[in-house]
């Protein structure tokens, strides 16, 4: 337990700091919803490997989360796919690559699966779970891929996929909760 709080603190606390420090250079802005979303990527990307990794190979963890989720937050808002709570870049990505990052990192001694694989940066018998962790990575792909397809089907065919455009140009706030989210004058 204590190696899962202390790898989990690490990973959030690490990639926190990596994408406000990112944020900084780009924009020269410390902000503050940055550092939230990053702590949030840093404790995605280290769910899948905290109870098999070591303190600095959390802090790899959550620093390459960081860039991670830069990254696809950044790509998403290129692609003009609406994301505004990051979702996403937070889930989705850090999520990926945290299972990936147990391939990298798993540390022989911790590893609980029954063949002995462990990450590749460490040396012996069977540095192989990456492979074991992708293949498990296109699963979870196909898996969402059918499921999301089948729910997105049914909700377009019912016609409850979409808002009407009289909602959606007057805005999801003021037409289903009657009021504005955010005071922005144009």
């Amino acid at each position: 337990l204590a190696r899962v709080c202390v790898t989990t603190t690490l990973a959030a606390g690490a990639c926190g700091l990596t994408v406000v420090l990112i944020y900084y250079v780009m924009s020269h802005i410390w902000d503050v919803s940055a550092v939230c979303n990053g702590v949030l990527g840093g404790l995605v990307s280290i769910t899948a490997g905290c109870v098999v990794m070591d303190p600095w190979a959390a802090i790899v963890t959550g620093v390459i989360g960081g860039f991670v989720y830069t990254g696809a937050s950044k790509l998403l808002l290129k692609l003009k796919v609406d994301d505004p709570l990051d979702a996403f870049a937070v889930h989705g990505a850090c999520g990926f690559w945290g299972v990936a990052a147990v391939g990298f990192f798993c540390r022989p001694e911790y590893s609980y699966n029954l063949a002995g694989s462990h990450g590749f940066v460490y040396s012996g018998p069977k540095p192989d779970l990456i492979g074991i962790q992708i293949i498990a990575l296109l699963i979870e792909i196909a898996w969402v891929s059918i499921t999301s397809s089948a729910m997105f089907a049914t909700l377009k065919y019912t016609g409850m996929l979409r808002v009407s455009a009289e909602v959606e140009e007057a805005g999801m706030d003021v037409s289903k909760h009657g009021g504005d989210a955010y005071d922005i004058k144009p």
